[in-house]
């Protein structure tokens, strides 16, 4: 602190500075003038450094007082939105992260995660529960909502379900051993212009099963125990009727309805009609049925229950039998003739016979 020198009592500055009156005066007074400026600003100086730290506490009590949740200490665990965080930096609220976010060792989501751009993971993803989607059956799903794997191994979202999953694309070249022979693969379905097929070129026999998974034919059909579904029906739309027009069904027991079964055949039974045809003549074919109770080349009824019945050739058999017996008839209808034309020559003779005897009666008689 500064003092003025005309504060000092009892002496006078002049004499203090031994300098003669005038001079002095003048001096003092610019002296004097110079300390209490300097004074001043002291204490101003003074007064403002009070008012910072003023202010400073008073923003520190304020921080204090607004951000009260915050933990931000110089070392130790850091805690936004929490006075009390247990890790390394706890958020209790949400967060924004305009720029990238990097994770050198795992990291754990307890509640949902959104991702509004690109998700890439350069490792194995790994569930430790289900995946859960709505079925397709759910009248709430939306095409976005679907999630689907192309034929390319893309996992894709939305979109056509049709088109994505069984796509009219190229099938890839199939592998084969080292000599060459294909490696069975599994069928792909692909589709066209209204038709739905399978791929046939690296799978040399494809087998679908319904209700199987060995299926033992092109197309297996295995029925559920105590169910009466049909396993095949098929109806035909008619135009102005609601009720479908049933063109063949198939029931649950075996029995097939159909309005038409049209049978390809390879021969028929024209051949009985031959000249050289080998007819077994009627005294055999009596013997055959008498040893073995059914007709030449006619199954016995033990193997057709146990074989069935070959509709194209149980066909051609009942029509060589029917060509058969249109001979015998032809052959017994040539000897009724021949007997029929004895039996009128055998009336012309007993009416001549009797003409005769009449003449001879009348020359008897006296």
């Amino acid at each position: 602190m500064i003092v003025s020198m005309s504060r000092v009592s009892g002496i006078s500055p002049c004499k203090m500075l031994k300098i003669n009156a005038h001079c002095c005066n003048q001096r003092i007074f610019l002296y004097l003038f110079l300390s209490e400026t300097f004074n001043l600003f002291t204490m101003i100086n003074s007064t403002i450094k009070e008012a910072v730290i003023a202010f400073s506490a008073l923003l520190v009590t304020s921080t204090n007082t607004f951000s009260q949740t915050n933990t931000l200490p110089t070392s130790g665990n850091v805690g936004i939105g929490e006075l009390n965080p247990d890790q390394k930096l706890t958020v209790r609220g949400s967060a924004r992260i305009d720029s990238t976010l990097m994770v050198k060792d795992s990291m754990s989501v307890d509640h949902g995660a959104h991702v509004g751009g690109d998700l890439t993971v350069d490792g194995q993803t790994i569930l430790a529960g289900d995946l859960i989607l709505k079925s397709l059956l759910d009248s709430t799903l939306t095409e976005d909502e679907v999630l689907l794997i192309d034929t390319e191994g893309k996992v894709k979202s939305g979109g056509n379900l049709k088109s994505l999953v069984y796509a009219d694309v190229a099938l890839p070249p199939c592998k084969d051993d080292a000599g060459g022979h294909i490696t069975p693969a599994a069928p792909v379905w692909l589709n066209g212009s209204g038709k739905l097929y399978t791929s046939s070129a690296c799978v040399p026999d494809v087998k679908v099963g319904i209700g199987r998974d060995n299926p033992d034919s092109k197309l297996h059909i295995t029925t559920a125990v105590n169910k009466n579904t049909h396993p095949i029906i098929v109806d035909k739309r008619i135009q102005g009727n609601p009720t479908p027009y049933k063109l063949m069904q198939l029931d649950n027991n075996g029995l097939l309805f159909a309005r038409e079964v049209k049978v390809n055949l390879d021969n028929w039974a024209d051949y009985v009609f031959d000249a050289n045809y080998p007819l077994m003549p009627l005294s055999e074919l009596q013997a055959f049925i008498q040893t073995y109770n059914h007709l030449p080349n006619v199954p016995s009824a033990k193997e057709m229950t146990e074989n069935g019945l070959n509709v194209a050739k149980t066909n051609i058999m009942l029509m060589e039998k029917v060509e058969e017996l249109t001979l015998y008839v032809l052959q017994i209808n040539e000897k009724v003739k021949t007997l029929e034309e004895l039996l009128k020559q055998q009336e012309e003779t007993i009416r001549l016979q009797q003409e005769l005897i009449r003449k001879l009666e009348q020359h008897v008689k006296p």
